[in-house]
């Protein structure tokens, strides 16, 4: 099996032979030329000689038509050799000239997106940061972990976009990244519903409370009390079936826990909220008033199992936004007579 490396010294061995040859090519076209000089020579000498011309006529007449000969040869090569030079020349400054322009305009190119970056919301260095890690995907590494690295970016690319657009954002299934980051990231307020089930079948009580200690939201809450610590007013309210609900003592516990980190929390019967309200019933959390983050389940209050999120929304639309928040309102109001029910 022929190796690689044999190729490369094939290569090297075929360049150093050219370089070698170049030398014996040229000694090889002068001695030509000087052959061809002494025949135009030996011819003139020999047509001056039966013409009957004096011998240092002939002589004179054949080195002077040798000579010139030569002399033409050479500078016939030397034009030829400056005809090549100059359209090597050509073609290396049109290169050249080709490698400069698209230079020139990457770095064009660079300077607008650096400019535009500049003018953006973004912080620069979290952008150059962004940059200079891409840089840090080895082409060397596995394909799987460079398609892994292009997917992130590509996703990445997309959110941007559709934030810069102001429209809706879309995550199949549970999201945790773009809440505990809003969280985070909240500086006034944070208003949220949450549609509650209470099973008062065989005595299973509130079910929601198994969802209520999962990591997730173990998480969110501690996030909301740090959110809490720096000035942010959070506003949770609580929407349960019927008003015997509101005694369970599972959605008490859970109420009660929220209470105690600084969350205010109202709980608000299905039943009192008024039919032009009825479609604003579902979980979503609204931050400082112009982010909306809605979770859309599988099932309301007809499955008693813990619900399964099909969809994560985030609504950038401004007047969206401002009506889900003038209905929060009025769900606020209206939940401000049923007190949140005392732990047991």
């Amino acid at each position: 099996m022929e190796q690689p490396w044999r190729h490369s010294d094939s290569g090297k061995t075929e360049a150093a032979e050219h370089a070698n040859s170049l030398p014996a090519r040229l000694q090889g076209r002068v001695l030509r030329k000087i052959a061809f000089s002494l025949v135009i020579g030996a011819a003139t000498y020999s047509v001056t000689e039966l013409t009957g011309q004096e011998q240092i006529w002939s002589i004179t007449m054949s080195l002077f038509l040798g000579g010139v000969t030569l002399v033409v040869q050479f500078l016939m090569s030397f034009e030829n050799r400056i005809a090549r030079l100059e359209v090597t020349k050509e073609r290396h400054s049109q290169r050249i000239e080709s490698m400069v322009e698209k230079g020139f305009a990457k770095i064009n190119e660079a300077t607008e997106l650096f400019s535009l970056i500049e003018t953006s919301a973004l912080r620069t260095d979290v952008v150059t940061q962004l940059v200079r890690h891409a840089t840090l995907i080895d082409p060397a590494m596995h394909p799987l972990v460079s398609r892994f690295a292009q997917a992130q970016v590509r996703r990445l690319s997309d959110v941007l976009k559709q934030l810069g657009e102001g429209g809706i954002l879309l995550y199949e299934g549970e999201d945790r990244d773009w809440l505990l980051t809003l969280v985070r990231e909240v500086q006034s307020t944070i208003e949220a519903t949450s549609l509650t089930a209470v099973d008062a079948r065989g005595g299973h009580g509130y079910v929601d409370s198994g969802f209520w200690s999962t990591d997730l939201v173990r998480r969110y809450l501690d996030e909301q009390r740090e959110a809490i610590g720096r000035g942010v007013q959070i506003r949770r309210l609580c929407v349960v079936e019927r008003e015997a609900d509101i005694g369970d003592l599972g959605l008490a516990a859970v109420c009660r826990s929220q209470q105690e980190i600084g969350i205010d929390v109202r709980v608000l019967r299905a039943d009192a909220i008024p039919p032009t309200l009825r479609n604003f019933t579902y979980d979503f959390i609204l931050f400082d008033g112009v982010v909306g983050y809605e979770a859309r389940p599988a099932s309301m209050f007809e499955d008693r199992s813990q619900p399964t999120i099909l969809q994560t929304r985030l609504d950038l639309r401004g007047g969206q936004v401002r009506k889900h928040l003038e209905r929060f309102e009025e769900l606020w109001a209206i939940a401000g007579g049923d007190p949140v029910p005392p732990a047991s």
